[in-house]
């Protein structure tokens, strides 16, 4: 991650965090309520299941009981280990994510890739390079909102979920603000409201338009107008670390006046992509018409 990276994360944190303040006690609203079938197989699994809208402190608790299930599993060994490990991965990603498309082979290669080469103590890995070091892994896109769901199972302290929500809130906030930094990538969600507004397109304008591009004459074809949009956006492979920056930036600064762990800043914007965000945004655009 260079210098350059690093300065845009500290503006996008801050800006952030100055977004998030005002609403930070609306947390205790937060739900990710599961299915009746979701929460048996958690009852079957042992995990806590908590209040029936998935609050912020059943969420908080199930990550833990989760992260060290992960942990015990660890130290297993041969097919027992890996099994055990599947299972957890497919828990965290298919029932409680939601995102049963994922195929068994897919759900076997988070589980394998991200931990298989990991010390045994799992909590001595604190931050994304260290993972890559370890494991020899990279952070794709594809798949982002699948895998990093089960990287903060795992990691919960450092780790943070990667979706169509969270950028589609990071970007609504990019745009308001007129920030100078480069835009998220929006992987494909389940929001239908969220799902009708482009906030990649709007925040990568935005931030063009900031940096006095112009848009390309009818002389430029459309591969190169494409390539002119992508240099808006945040590198496919740099954007999970770019995102732990921009929320770390966030965090630390919302910690100065009362105590705000990373994963509560993170339940916080994903609370109010759909709620409070989305509106904001809509306000902006309306006056701008």
């Amino acid at each position: 991650m260079n210098q350059n990276m690093l300065e845009e994360a500290k503006r996008f944190g801050d800006a952030l965090a100055a977004y998030l303040k005002p609403h930070r006690y609306e947390l205790k609203d937060y739900a990710w309520p599961m299915s009746s079938k979701a929460r048996e197989k958690a009852r079957q699994l042992g995990f806590p299941v908590g209040d029936e809208d998935g609050g912020a402190l059943a969420t908080r608790e199930l990550r833990k009981a989760i992260a060290q299930r992960v942990r015990d599993a660890h130290g297993l060994s041969g097919a027992q280990r890996e099994a055990r490990m599947v299972e957890l991965c497919g828990f965290v990603i298919r029932v409680w994510g939601g995102l049963a498309s994922n195929r068994d082979e897919t759900i076997g290669a988070y589980a394998k890739v991200f931990l298989d080469t990991c010390p045994p103590d799992l909590s001595a890995i604190r931050s994304p390079g260290q993972l890559r070091h370890h494991a020899g892994c990279g952070f794709p896109f594809q798949g982002i909102s699948s895998w990093s769901k089960w990287l903060n199972f795992v990691w919960g302290d450092w780790a943070l979920i990667y979706d169509a929500r969270i950028a589609f809130a990071l970007n609504a906030i990019h745009f308001r603000e007129g920030l100078d930094a480069r835009a998220f990538r929006v992987p494909e969600g389940r929001d239908a409201l969220l799902s009708k507004i482009d906030t990649q397109s709007l925040a990568g304008l935005r931030y063009l338009k900031r940096r006095g591009e112009q848009v390309p004459g009818l002389a430029t074809d459309n591969k190169q107008l494409v390539r002119w949009m992508e240099a808006a956006l945040v590198p496919e492979a740099e954007t999970y670390e770019y995102y732990l920056l921009v929320m770390q930036r966030a965090r630390e600064v919302l910690d100065q006046d009362e105590p705000c762990s990373l994963v509560d800043t993170e339940m916080l914007l994903f609370y109010l992509s759909n709620r409070q965000v989305v509106r904001d945004l809509l306000v902006s655009l309306s006056s701008a018409i």
